[in-house]
């Protein structure tokens, strides 16, 4: 038996992410000196759980919580080595990670840690390799985390982080489902395996917002469609394209949306998941005849119907009533059919983190290689993103082709 408080149980958003790493790098052209040390005292300060375990993996059915380790031992978080022989120059392209970077797999085990840092002390350089359980926090969640943690350093100050993890229950229990949720199912979906065997390939463009409205004649007369927005719309548009789905068929586009502000007693300093979805349904007939600048418009009026606290309320009221007895599935095909999955972290800039002589001067997220998974990441330019889109090969290749 565990003696756990119910700030320690797995939140009803933290049940709902997939069970991985989030691993990102950070590329700086500058010597840091070691951070073992104030990298151990500050979460043993700020986040104590980094140095604890989840048990039950299967905590849809019967809830997971966070516990000490085994004989009082904590889990090591922190690592580094010497590549004294490597430029900080091999990092700055645009190549997906290789990982050997990594400590650890995109999959957690049972011994590995709930976060890591591992540096690697480079010719002319240092690299940051930092990861977090998805069951303890989301992208949100671990920026936030960097960003204290360099400050601090500076200047012995950090924001306190909400680790009540039962506000989220509280929340459900005073809540009641008032929508259809497609974004969950309780039924998985056909075909679905979170690794696709097919041979897969990562296409990396760049674009700044003035470009990309210009290239695809977005007028945007009343100022609300976000580049987001277009490019969901866009690459749902091309894709879909590219794979021959016929008319008569629907494609989903699934997203992620943080739910910190929009949650009574639930801000920005919340350190669990506070991450929902939103699932949208095209038919391909639209995708062939309305223009991107149409397709960009719907999303952003759709959206806008859900990203509320009534409905995130009555998501949590969904998760609440079925996840004792049933495990809760994306309300879409995450890899492989016609539907599209897309990860947005242009407000989680991590890469922002300053160790003394500036922020980081490259950032790469490391993801499950999934047919149809597109990342959106911030660059250091605050007016131009990053694409990360995964396709099997030899649609990548056409589209490779066929971007602006």
């Amino acid at each position: 038996m565990f003696s756990t408080t119910e700030e320690d149980h797995l939140s009803l958003s933290d049940i709902i992410m997939p069970y991985v790493y989030i691993r990102s790098l950070l590329v700086y052209d500058y010597h840091i000196d070691d951070l073992e040390q104030p990298f151990n005292e500050y979460l043993h300060r700020f986040c104590p759980q980094a140095f604890k375990r989840i048990v039950d993996n299967d905590c849809y059915r019967i809830g997971g919580c966070i516990v000490d380790c085994e004989n009082g031992q904590e889990r090591k978080v922190f690592s580094s080595e010497s590549r004294s022989n490597e430029s900080v120059a091999k990092y700055f392209g645009n190549d997906t990670l290789d990982e050997d970077i990594f400590p650890y797999g995109i999959i957690p085990t049972d011994l590995s840690p709930l976060i890591f840092m591992h540096q690697i002390h480079l010719q002319d350089g240092t690299l940051l390799a930092i990861g977090c359980h998805h069951y303890l926090s989301d992208g949100h969640g671990l920026s936030t985390l960097g960003q204290q943690f360099s400050r601090w350093l500076h200047e012995k100050k950090s924001l306190s982080f909400d680790h009540d993890r039962s506000k989220l229950q509280h929340l459900a229990s005073l809540s009641s489902i008032k929508f259809n949720h497609s974004e969950m199912s309780l039924i998985e979906p056909i075909g679905y395996s979170l690794f696709n065997l097919s041979p897969l390939d990562t296409i990396v463009k760049r674009y700044t917002k003035n470009y990309l409205f210009d290239r695809l004649n977005i007028k945007n007369k009343n100022e609300i469609v976000s580049m987001n927005d277009v490019l969901m719309a866009w690459l749902t548009q091309i894709i879909s394209r590219i794979r021959h789905v016929s008319r008569q068929s629907t494609i989903k586009i699934g997203m992620a949306m943080n739910g910190r502000t929009r949650l009574p007693g639930i801000d920005t300093n919340y350190f669990g998941n506070c991450s929902f979805y939103l699932c949208r349904p095209f038919s391909m007939s639209d995708l062939d005849d309305l223009t991107v600048d149409e397709l960009a418009q719907r999303i952003n009026v759709e959206k806008r119907k859900f990203m509320t606290t009534e409905y995130i309320q009555s998501a949590l009221a969904f998760i609440n009533q079925h996840y004792r007895s049933s495990v809760i599935h994306l309300g879409w095909q995450a890899t492989g059919g016609n539907d599209l999955s897309f990860s947005n972290w242009t407000q989680f800039p991590l890469y922002k983190c300053d160790f003394g002589q500036g922020g980081a001067k490259h950032f790469k997220l490391s993801s499950i290689q999934s047919d149809g998974l597109i990342l959106i990441l911030p660059t250091m330019n605050n007016n131009e993103i990053e694409l990360y889109i995964t396709l099997q090969t030899e649609h990548a290749q056409v589209l490779l082709g066929k971007l602006v």
